[in-house]
């Protein structure tokens, strides 16, 4: 229990510090972005974890990446929207899927609604 309290508070420690990836009226971050290619099915999957650190419940949150390719252009963008409601203080998993094949990802916005 110990060791999982300490967790999740690394991980908002860590998702506070994600600059360009909150909505700071709303005090919704993302931070742990990664992307993942599965080579069989032909798709990468993006996930992260979206937090409230507000004190009021947001109903949905709009995610939206830039996907670049290994010149550092860009090939594409997807967005994702989560529904809610996230209550103050909760954590939870995001996931995109997307066919385009990339190198990198960037987060350009997390709008919350």
């Amino acid at each position: 229990m110990k060791k999982l309290v300490l967790a999740t508070l690394a991980l908002l420690a860590g998702l506070s510090a994600t600059a360009g990836a909150q909505s700071p009226a709303y005090g919704i971050t993302l931070g742990n972005v990664q992307a993942v290619r599965d080579s069989t099915r032909n798709v990468s999957t993006i996930t992260g974890f979206l937090a409230n650190q507000s004190e009021r419940n947001v109903n949905s949150v709009l995610l939206t990446y830039v996907l670049y390719d290994a010149q550092n252009r860009e090939v594409g963008r997807i967005s994702e929207d989560v529904v809610g409601p996230f209550a103050p203080g909760q954590i939870k998993v995001v996931k995109a899927i997307t066919p385009l094949e990339f190198a990198r990802v960037n987060t350009l916005e997390v709008a919350a609604r």
